[in-house]
């Protein structure tokens, strides 16, 4: 059945504020979660004015990833200044602007692939569709309503965008693109391209896949998607009968895809520290998280298949780890059922090419986020690309059985009731969007065994309704669910003080320091000590009955040979700023130069100056500020902290004169 042009268009323009009806409750929510350090708590992203200097500022401030996200970074710059303000809905109405531009680009790209695959009139319908599926599906939540994930919709968009561009490249050189349709003449006197050579749309490609990689990295699989198309489309083969477009796609997967994974395989021979040293920080080593990635990928394949509202959820900590593989024994059975599935799609790659393309693009977008780099096991926006390659399957299936069998109507019937269950679920889970407390409620409710819901209901309890035993009990059971991680005891002695009970007991507390001495360090446990030495200065009462704790346990993460050197940075900070605030300047002065002697790094000094000036040591404080201001490495923002301790000396030697007569 074709769609008239008019009739496409409504069709998809009606896809699109069906989107938007179903994300709406959940527009006015709030920042969560990793909003904060990325977001709100990073001050280059607060632009107040359109300056090339303060789009540059926002645009490199942040640390993700080894590139740092530019072009995300930036879009939230744009945003704080479009709004004003830190307000949350700019922020997501921005992100589901990008989602509705990739509902889009999922339509072409769908579209072309159905063609190339022989779909004929019916290429249109099968691009609508797995566009409605896919723009309407609960398991995209995540990257449009949690603000930060805008890093993996963006780079969605680039590499959608590229795919395009790529296709269109990869039909000139072929001299055809419609596949089964047969008609190559008609083809190729089109103009879909403006009549740009296939190098200019090559050319496209790069700038929009370095534009992805700006964004978030795992834009670097686009030449493993297109080796996908690539494989399941064209074969490595030419309908023209010329062998030139199989010649230059031989060489751009050389340079694009081989060339790449060879240097990656010979950089972790040479230094395999690049990648097994960020295992130090997890509870799992390389090898258990491959193992446990197998089950994980089934799970994922679930989600698509039948997103239910108790199976979703932010986190997934909850899914056991896999030691071995009889440990559980479904490990074995995940990893026999994904090399039968592997081998049936390469088997049934000319007579099911959509089932292999769909099984091969799947396992392709989780080559970087599932497989080796260091991440948490499960999370769900992971998905958020991998998944069109099992809709457009499953949609490019129903569409051809229902040409062979002629019942069209009732297909596309159930294919909109599909959709509408879709949407629907995406409504009801973004309802759940509209308050810190209902993500938190909902989150535990749906996996109470997860240690991060419970944590996270422990920090309401305390922090939002004021009921410290209740967030003890929380806290204890996340414990009890990762004993590894310190941060959940750190919490409990915290909750606990601020519900009367009496501080740790020196054993506790030593128990403490020693795992924070010698386990792992994950964030969950860096930023409990951050959140207690945040609590310690402002002053309140439960902190600071805890501060020789506190100490004790942010000397003992220091002494940990797995800390990072960012993480060891702010340890050694929260170290010297908790001293300052208690008048423990002597033991914040040998403190701050021990750091110093470890890592000159101008931050240690300033503090030092500090002391030294509170002590009243005006004179050896003048003297270390003269040697920071000679160091080449002095920052803006150290500059300005030198600035400051300069003046506050200056006034303690003005007021000094003005007490006697005399100066010191």
């Amino acid at each position: 059945m074709k769609l008239p042009r008019k009739l496409q268009a409504a069709a998809l323009l009606t896809a699109l504020a069906l989107v938007v009806l179903a994300y709406l409750p959940g527009l006015r929510g709030p920042f969560v979660f990793d909003d904060y350090p990325n977001i709100l708590n990073n001050p280059a992203v607060a632009v107040t004015e359109f300056t090339a200097q303060a789009l540059r500022a926002a645009a490199l401030s942040n640390t993700s990833g080894p590139l740092g996200r530019p072009l995300a970074a930036l879009s939230f710059g744009i945003d704080h200044y479009r709004a004003g303000g830190f307000y949350p809905l700019a922020f997501k109405l921005s992100n589901l602007a990008i989602h509705l531009l990739n509902v889009l680009l999922v339509y072409a790209l769908a579209g072309r692939l159905a063609r190339r695959l022989g779909a004929g009139e019916m290429a249109p319908t099968v691009g609508l569709f797995c566009a409605l599926l896919w723009g309407l599906h609960p398991l995209q939540l995540t990257s449009v309503l949690y603000v930060v994930q805008r890093m993996t919709s963006l780079a969605a968009t680039f590499t959608l965008a590229a795919m395009l561009c790529w296709l269109q490249a990869r039909e000139g050189w072929a001299g055809s693109g419609a596949g089964g349709d047969g008609d190559k003449a008609r083809f190729a006197n089109q103009n879909v391209a403006g009549r740009l050579p296939a190098l200019g749309w090559l050319l496209a490609c790069g700038v929009l896949f370095v534009l992805g990689l700006l964004s978030k990295e795992n834009a670097v699989l686009l030449p493993l998607y297109l080796g996908v198309i690539e494989l399941c489309l064209w074969r490595w083969n030419d309908t023209a009968g010329a062998d030139h477009g199989r010649r230059a796609a031989t060489w751009f997967f050389a340079v694009t895809l081989l060339a790449p994974l060879l240097v990656g395989l010979a950089l972790f021979i040479w230094q395999p520290g690049l990648l097994l040293d960020g295992y130090a920080s997890r509870p799992f080593t390389l090898g258990e998280r491959l193992l446990t990635e197998a089950r994980v990928l089934w799970f994922y394949v679930g989600l698509v298949l039948l997103p239910t509202p108790p199976r979703l959820g932010l986190y997934h900590d909850d899914i056991a780890t896999s030691t071995g593989l009889l440990e559980p024994w479904t490990t074995l059975l995940a990893l026999d059922g994904w090399l039968i599935l592997l081998m049936a799609a390469l088997l049934l790659r000319r007579r099911a090419p959509a089932f292999t393309f769909g099984v091969l693009w799947f396992l392709a977008g989780h080559a970087l986020e599932s497989t080796v780099v260091p991440l948490e096991i499960a999370h769900e926006h992971r998905n958020y690309l991998p998944s069109f390659g099992l809709l457009f399957a499953a949609v490019y299936g129903v569409a051809r059985f229902a040409r062979h069998t002629g019942n069209r109507r009732v297909y596309a019937m159930l294919g909109l009731a599909t959709a509408l269950a879709l949407g629907f679920g995406t409504f009801g889970r973004a309802a759940s969007w509209h308050s810190d407390e209902t993500i938190i409620e909902a989150l535990y409710r749906h996996h109470p065994q997860s240690a991060s819901a419970q944590q996270m209901m422990g920090e309401l309890m305390l922090k939002r309704y004021g009921q410290p035993a209740q967030a003890v009990a929380h806290y204890r059971r996340a414990h009890e669910l990762a004993p590894w991680e310190t941060g959940y005891a750190i919490r409990t002695a915290w909750a606990d003080r601020a519900a009367g009970e009496p501080v740790p007991t020196l054993a506790e507390q030593e128990a403490i320091a020693r795992a924070l001495r010698e386990r792992p360090l994950p964030p969950t446990t860096l930023i409990a000590l951050q959140s207690l030495s945040d609590c310690a200065l402002a002053g309140e009462a439960a902190c600071r009955d805890l501060t020789p704790a506190l100490l004790a346990w942010l000397a003992a993460a220091a002494e940990n040979p797995r800390i990072n050197a960012v993480s060891l940075t702010q340890v050694t900070i929260n170290y010297g700023q908790v001293c300052l605030q208690t008048d423990r300047f002597e033991e914040g002065l040998a403190w701050v130069q021990s750091a110093y002697r470890r890592s000159s790094q101008p931050v240690y000094r300033l503090m030092e100056a500090n002391f030294r000036m509170l002590q009243g040591d005006l004179e050896g404080a003048s003297a270390v500020l003269d040697e920071v201001h000679r160091m080449p490495e002095l920052s803006a923002a150290d500059a300005g902290h030198l600035a400051v301790l300069r003046d506050a000396i200056a006034n303690r030697r003005a007021g000094a004169v003005a007490a006697d007569g005399r100066p010191r």
